[in-house]
């Protein structure tokens, strides 16, 4: 089985190999595929590797991307298919502490044994998944070709199902979390680096223009705690369920808001509940159009009773 590294790193952000052909995968083919997480940079330089801690943003390690990959049979107009087998991240990430009650900033996310640590004592496992994966475009941006798709579905035990727009098709995939929550409410998951073990192959195609997810394998937790909101527009729904997801996780846990906003941010799923808004207005806008919004934090959050130790 061919890995394709992230390795060596490029010389810097001037190297004459940015931007070139990975390699050629053959249909049917295995491969494991490195990528680079967040800033991708080295956490183990950082002065603190404590759970929570806010870090520097550093030079970039100038790491080689997770393609782009030609397929030898694939012509524009053929569906490709990406069946993602597994998915293993390193041992750190970083998270931010964002939403309605506090400021964006960068934290230390470290990884052990299956599981994400939050500060003090919080851990959760591991749900990883890729966010960005794109066929090359016959424009100079993506039209229906993927892209930072950031679905939670696109996880181990799941193809996707993508129309090359050309020919070899050309993809590339990067972004991936250790743990994210449905909607990425912070705009990030845990970013972290990865090896991805996936099968190329060729796609019956589907009377679809943009990328087709297909699950075979349940991953979803079924204990969750979950708080509901309502508000003109998504994110006024979402800033609702927030609030009171954050007091719930602070009164249950017995820790901190500003604790409980960090994991809300970070691992909180949001899901539509009434969507139809202002559909049924026919473009004209309706005073009381609403919508409502649920966030889902699992039950396998626990407290270990011991902070995280590097």
């Amino acid at each position: 089985m061919r890995t394709f590294t992230r390795t060596p790193y490029f010389t810097g952000a001037n190297d004459p190999e940015r931007g070139q052909v990975r390699g050629t995968l053959e249909l049917g083919e295995t491969v494991v595929i490195e990528t680079f997480g967040g800033h991708d940079q080295d956490y183990t330089e950082q002065d603190s590797l404590l759970s929570g801690a806010v870090f520097e943003v550093r030079e970039h390690r100038h790491s080689r991307p997770g393609g782009p990959f030609l397929v030898e049979g694939i012509e524009a107009g053929d569906w490709l298919s990406l069946e993602i087998m597994e998915i293993d991240v390193g041992p750190y990430g970083f998270y931010r502490n964002g939403g309605p009650l506090w400021g964006s900033m960068r934290c230390v996310a470290p990884v052990r044994d299956g599981l994400v640590h939050f500060p003090p004592d919080f851990v959760v496992p591991v749900r990883p998944m890729i966010g960005y994966v794109r066929l090359e475009s016959v424009a100079n941006y993506e039209i229906d070709s993927g892209g930072n798709m950031d679905f939670n579905s696109v996880q181990p035990g799941s193809t996707l199902h993508i129309r090359a727009q050309k020919r070899g098709g050309l993809f590339l995939l990067t972004d991936v979390h250790a743990r994210m929550g449905d909607g990425e409410l912070t705009g990030t998951g845990v970013e972290i680096d990865s090896a991805i073990t996936l099968r190329v192959d060729r796609s019956p195609g589907f009377p679809c223009h943009a990328p087709v997810v297909e699950k075979t394998r349940h991953v979803e937790d079924e204990a969750e705690w979950l708080t509901s909101g309502q508000g003109g527009n998504w994110q006024e729904g979402v800033k609702a369920a927030w609030i009171d997801m954050v007091a719930l996780i602070a009164k249950q846990y017995e820790c901190t808001v500003e604790e409980a906003n960090l994991i809300v941010g970070t691992i909180a799923d949001a899901r539509p509940g009434y969507s139809a808004g202002d559909l049924s207005s026919r473009g004209r806008p309706h005073p009381n159009g609403y919508v409502t919004v649920q966030l889902a934090v699992s039950k396998n959050l626990r407290r270990t009773g011991e902070p995280y130790r590097p």
